[in-house]
């Protein structure tokens, strides 16, 4: 599929759950990550803000997403990253079912890094420690930039 028809399905078609997120800073006072829980709402944010949406799907029934929360997502200097280059997304794999499938989410968790033009910067299935989770963040921004040079060259 390509990226338009991928972009009218996943952000055009009313998939994503639950109202209009509170649009403000990423970060509580307490240092952890405010999750979006609306895809919809999250992509506005991201074409203001032009920064890239952060995904993570994960699921009541799973342990490697509890440890990735608990463990990975919680570092400061990640939630510092994330905060800075993305807006954070959390999806639950069961109640997100279909987004999860247009998405082509197999495994938990799942990160998925979208540009606010929807192009797939990134995909990491999988739980990840803090030294691959940054790793995963710097690639995606990396593609980002390249696929910013390419379109400024059309």
């Amino acid at each position: 599929m390509d990226r338009r028809g991928f972009c009218q399905k996943l952000l055009g078609s009313g998939l994503a759950l639950g109202g209009l997120a509170a649009i403000g800073s990423a970060q509580t006072a307490d240092g952890k990550l405010k999750w979006h829980k609306s895809l919809k709402a999250a992509h506005k944010l991201a074409i203001e803000t032009d920064k890239p949406m952060l995904i993570v799907f994960g699921a009541s029934w799973c342990h490697f997403c509890h440890k990735l929360e608990r463990e990975t997502l919680a570092d400061k200097r990640l939630v510092a990253a994330i905060e800075r280059d993305f807006i954070p997304v959390h999806l639950d794999f069961d109640r997100d079912a279909k987004i999860a499938k247009i998405l082509e989410v197999e495994r938990l968790p799942c990160t998925v890094i979208l540009s606010p033009d929807a192009d797939l910067l990134q995909k990491s299935e999988g739980y990840a420690d803090y030294k691959g989770y940054i790793k995963i963040l710097q690639a995606s921004l990396e593609k980002r930039t390249a696929i910013s040079q390419v379109k400024a060259q059309q």
